[in-house]
């Protein structure tokens, strides 16, 4: 026996052409989005615009309307740990500690995404946008992770659609 591409388990020997087709054509569809958003990334300037490449192959799924949602989800948690992520260094910059200010976020977003587990990229981006170091301004990266996302999602919702 071996797994086919649906799930399913089929006697060897069988003829698995429809599912050979699905994976041939869902692995073009993901290189597809994948150069769309990598290729947007660097005509926009984006200084990470391996977001972009990340989320395309993230949330590209066989179907547009799986795609649409963790698109939607990758958008909203991505918007809600930037805002979170900016008003903390807001915060910095006005001489708050860093590790409070990134602790008092981090807790109502962990609640978040024990709630509504997918939303938990809030607090990635969170981390990302205050730990890790910036290499321009610091609000720069959040608007930048916001455009990446945003990018990919884009990508990924245009190699989805059927043709």
């Amino acid at each position: 026996m071996i797994l086919c591409a649906t799930g399913g388990v089929m006697a060897s020997g069988a003829n698995d052409t429809t599912g050979s087709r699905a994976i041939a054509v869902q692995t073009l569809r993901i290189l597809a989005a994948c150069a769309l958003s990598t290729g947007g990334a660097w005509a926009i300037g984006l200084k990470e615009g391996y977001w972009a490449l990340i989320t395309a192959i993230v949330v590209l799924q066989p179907a547009l309307a799986d795609t649409v949602a963790a698109s939607r989800n990758r958008v909203i948690g991505t918007v809600i740990g930037a805002a979170a992520g900016l008003i903390v260094l807001f915060g910095i910059q006005h001489g708050l500690p860093r590790v409070w200010l990134f602790w008092g976020a981090l807790v109502p977003l962990a609640a978040l995404t024990a709630a509504r587990p997918s939303l938990r990229l809030c607090c990635v981006t969170l981390v990302i946008i205050v730990l890790l170091p910036a290499t321009d301004a610091p609000f720069v990266r959040a608007f930048d992770r916001i455009f990446a996302i945003l990018l990919g999602v884009a990508a990924s919702i245009v190699v989805a659609i059927p043709k």
